[in-house]
């Protein structure tokens, strides 16, 4: 590799003013494209044209094709519109910052504006494809079209080396529209790096009232642990969390709105509000780190939730109720049927306690089904919750036997990669959005799936047991990316609530948390979280 830098480093030396100008070229050529209608070919569209009748060649078939590549509803667009009005705007602006981190190019509304006959108001944030940047702009908003790569006649095709569809925007559940023809309005540049919140406001009013903040906003599980942290009273349906009105309690919510951007609203006290306290999250992590499991060690630093790291050891000693209110364990932790646990990182295997510095010795050893299930089991069957993701859900299932099987099975084996495979890919499901650990999400929600555990609900369990969160009740869910066979995901559970005992497993098939990107489906955890500790 340092021969390669050294190679990289001398061509550019020599050929300095060659890529400088090609660089200008790019930029150039990507203002011009974004400055008129232009459409960028993609594989589904060009078999769409060659499987129509008489897309077999000749020159009247090769016009049809073009005509049919270039109508005027597939031009790329030429700008985005972010509005501010949306549930969660602040989730929007870290998208927005996402952007500019990046050097994207991003205007925002300074009054209302109306276009193509929709009112936005001011706020709303605007990104104009006519920009350097343009390519990038479009991989953050539009989806990834992966094509079908067969071999030769007959063969399945040959899958995308890594992640196929990461189109963040739908990630991060950012609301926004796609605008055709060219537009203006009374925008200004953002000139900020880091583009702050609009500033959030407390709306008090007098009576017998309580302040409220939606549970839609992924930031209001900030304020909920701060105010929790403080030893304020919080309370929480499944619209919202209810703050007490007056006194610290509204001095300190004023501050805090100010700061991060949260409107609190006033309303009459609520009568039925489940009681909420400081949660005792308990977060699976190894001897040499897991990447997962440090991508979700930094989301509940971000949202100021409180948590403790845990270890094999810990968990094999079991008293698990007595320390924590709910564990968390991330994809590659809980080991299948047969099989070592940990993945992703370290865990030691094969040390010798002697062998590691005193301090970390108890961060040894890995998740067995023999030691850790059953203790996992008795933390549940009391009353604790457990949230598995992706590879932990189906393997944790497979240990507790739970009521829930592979949807993805045919005559009960797993589907060939010839029938049936997703990687990294964004897919829409539907949400049960009466399901408390829905509360705040869209019926229609983006998840980032990579290959991930498909369930199907055993009938006697359907409503008494198990509970589905998310499902897909389509047979084309793909929303970005590639899924070979996507139809096969029709039906599927992609996560439940499993009831065990006083407490609950809740299985999350698809990766919630990837790397911190999808925003949309943060609430997920968030909710498992609070519904751990409501009313107790």
């Amino acid at each position: 590799s340092l021969s390669f830098n050294r190679a990289v480093i001398d061509y550019a030396a020599r050929n300095r003013e060659h890529l400088l100008y090609n660089i200008y070229r790019m930029g150039r050529r990507a203002i011009e494209r974004g400055s008129e209608d232009y459409w960028t070919p993609s594989p589904t569209r060009i078999n769409s044209v060659a499987e129509q009748p008489g897309g077999g060649g000749g020159a009247a078939a090769a016009g049809d094709a073009w005509a049919a590549l270039r109508l005027p509803e597939l031009r790329d667009p030429r700008g985005f519109i972010i509005p501010s009005d949306q549930p969660d705007f602040l989730t929007a602006v870290k998208f927005i910052n996402a952007l500019r981190e990046v050097n994207v190019e991003v205007h925002r509304a300074v009054k209302d504006f109306l276009v193509n006959g929709r009112k936005y108001p001011a706020g709303s944030f605007v990104v104009l494809t006519a920009q350097a940047f343009r390519p990038h702009v479009l991989d953050m908003f539009e989806p990834q079209d992966h094509p079908n790569v067969i071999p030769y006649p007959g063969a399945s095709p040959t899958p995308p080396y890594d992640t196929a569809g990461w189109t963040l925007a739908f990630q991060m559940g950012v609301q926004f529209d796609r605008i055709l023809e060219p537009f203006t309005g009374p925008f200004e540049r953002v000139a900020d790096w880091n583009v702050p919140p609009p500033p959030g406001r407390v709306n008090t009013a007098r009576g017998n009232r309580s302040l409220t903040l939606s549970r839609q906003v992924n930031d209001a599980s900030r304020i909920v642990n701060r105010m929790l942290a403080a030893g304020e009273p919080v309370t929480m349906t499944p619209e919202v969390f209810y703050f007490a009105s007056g006194g610290e309690s509204t001095k300190r919510l004023q501050a805090w709105s100010k700061e991060l951007g949260v409107t609190i609203q006033s309303v009459p006290v609520a009568s039925r509000a489940t009681r909420l306290r400081a949660p005792r999250i308990g977060l699976w992590d190894q001897y040499g780190g897991s990447m997962p499991s440090g991508w979700t060690r930094w989301i509940l630093e971000q949202f100021e939730f409180p948590f403790t790291r845990v270890f094999a050891q810990e968990l094999d000693a079991g008293n698990l109720n007595k320390k924590f209110d709910v564990l968390v364990f991330v994809t590659g932790a809980i080991p299948g049927t047969g099989e070592p646990g940990g993945g992703q990182g370290g865990g030691g295997a094969g040390l010798e306690a002697h062998e590691v510095p005193e301090e970390y010795r108890a961060q040894l050893g890995r998740i067995t089904a023999e030691q850790t299930i059953p203790r996992l089991r008795q933390f549940v069957e009391a009353g604790g919750t457990v949230v598995a993701i992706g590879s932990s859900a189906s393997n944790l299932a497979a240990h507790l036997q739970l009521p829930v099987e592979n949807h993805l099975v045919e005559v009960g084996k797993p589907l060939p990669r010839s029938q049936y495979f997703v990687p990294g890919s964004v897919l829409q499901a539907r949400v049960d959005t009466t399901h408390p650990i829905a509360a705040g999400l869209s019926e229609r929600t983006d998840f980032f799936f990579n290959n991930s555990p498909v369930f199907r609900v055993r009938p006697d369990a359907l409503g008494t047991s198990v509970r589905p969160i998310a499902a897909f009740d389509s047979p084309t869910p793909l929303r970005s990316g590639w899924a070979w066979g996507q139809h096969q995901l029709a039906g599927g559970v992609a996560a439940a609530e499993v009831t065990l005992g006083k407490g609950r497993v809740l299985l999350f098939g698809p990766e919630i948390l990837h790397r911190a990107q999808p925003h949309g489906t943060f609430k997920l955890l968030f909710n498992s979280v609070w519904e751990s500790v409501a009313g107790r």
